[in-house]
């Protein structure tokens, strides 16, 4: 897999203000604390930790030690890794009792920043870990918490001169991330937050994203397990498109309805403050998946 290409200090620098990142790992707080009293953060993007790795990390361990310590926060609760939760795991089953920290006084803010930073680094994230890290990122240069990353995303897309402010921190922070601007992770990867269930659950255990997406789109599971499995077999992301069985006539009247009712002022007017916004939300999402297809070369 290629390398990111990504600042992770200027990246938090972006995030916590000048010094964010040297301020994380300040020699002078570097500790050596008993594993056991270590808990993973809540924060934590990466959900998946595979074995083989674990146990390839582990190993290296045992021959070379802990080369990077991990970054740790005092909680009431106790102590949190907020980066570094693999080694530690690997730590473990490499038998060892205790591993180099730096430990900080860090808000939840700041917390979770530093874990998608640091998450982001690393090569082996899924997809979907890879953009529930960035939409943390998002939360944190707008301000906002992260389950309206996303609508919040659709409207600065659509008018950004209504936060200039949002869009230069989102320019900012994404621009650190490299290869990628917020515009095009709301269009593209970012719409894998919507998939149903079983298709991210394929994504975790390695689907391509454009893929995922493409069977994200059928609505009946029973459909999608049948593409699933042509997808294992190695299908392409045309010949699942292909595959996939006619709908019945009922969409050109499901369509009409739809368009109907959507240019009914009286009714949106009645609509309650989140059915609106669902509605804005499938309307774009709608929107986007036409226009990539009007613009798709024949």
């Amino acid at each position: 897999m290629a390398k990111r290409r990504f600042d992770a200090s200027a990246t938090l620098d972006a995030l916590l203000g000048p010094g964010g990142a040297s301020e994380l790992a300040s020699p002078d707080q570097l500790r050596m604390l008993e594993i056991s009293d270590l808990r993973p953060t809540p924060h934590q993007p990466r959900t998946t930790f595979t074995e083989d790795s674990l146990r390839e990390l582990a190993e290296s361990i045992r021959e070379n030690g802990v080369l990077q310590p991990i970054l740790v926060r005092a909680t009431p609760t106790g102590l949190e890794i907020v980066a570094g939760e693999r080694r530690w795991r690997a730590a473990q089953l490499a038998g060892l009792q205790i591993l180099p920290a730096f430990v900080r006084e860090l808000s939840d803010e700041q917390a979770a920043a530093a874990s998608a930073v640091e998450n982001l680094v690393r090569e082996d994230l899924n997809p979907i870990e890879e953009v529930e890290a960035k939409r943390r990122i998002a939360a944190l240069a707008l301000g906002i918490p992260e389950d309206q990353v996303m609508t919040r995303l659709r409207r600065l897309l659509d008018r950004p001169e209504e936060d200039p402010h949002g869009v230069q921190q989102l320019d900012t922070a994404f621009g650190r991330l490299g290869g990628e601007k917020w515009q095009s992770f709301l269009r593209n990867k970012g719409r894998i937050l919507n998939l149903p269930a079983d298709v991210k659950d394929a994504v975790r255990a390695g689907l391509d994203y454009r893929k995922a997406l493409v069977i994200g789109a059928v609505g009946d599971a029973r459909e999608r397990r049948r593409l699933l499995t042509l997808a294992h077999d190695g299908a392409t992301v045309q010949a699942l498109r292909e595959a996939q069985k006619p709908l019945p006539d009922t969409r050109a009247q499901q369509a009409h309805a739809v368009a109907r009712a959507l240019g009914q002022k009286r009714l949106l007017e009645r609509l309650s403050p989140n059915v609106q916004a669902r509605v804005d939300k499938l309307v774009a999402e709608l929107h986007d998946l036409l226009s990539q297809e009007e613009s798709r070369p024949r």
